[in-house]
């Protein structure tokens, strides 16, 4: 992840996995490679970083099953994200 955010004022993390893989590819992109870039992004000095999450990731516990491992996942990141001490927007749609 560190050559990715080499020489970035910036991130926008849009990624997400394709629709029907399985739960532990969310996991793996929704919610552990977004934290891994927050981590590279903030240990290179980047402080404003864009999140593009979901509607209803800030209570997952409501949504319906087949949507809660997604939304759990994005919840994670999120909170991570807000824990960072970075600027960060994030956007739920």
């Amino acid at each position: 992840m560190d050559k990715a955010v080499d020489n970035m004022k910036a991130i926008i993390f849009t990624a997400g996995p394709r629709p029907k893989t399985g739960p532990d590819k969310t996991t793996a992109v929704d919610k552990n490679r977004a934290i891994k870039l927050i981590d590279a992004s903030k240990m290179k000095g980047i402080n404003l970083f864009v999140m593009i999450s979901s509607d209803g990731s800030d209570n997952p516990q409501q949504a319906q099953e087949t949507l809660r491992h997604y939304l759990e996942a994005k919840h994670d990141a999120d909170e991570h994200l807000k824990a960072s001490g970075m600027t960060y927007t994030i956007v739920r749609q």
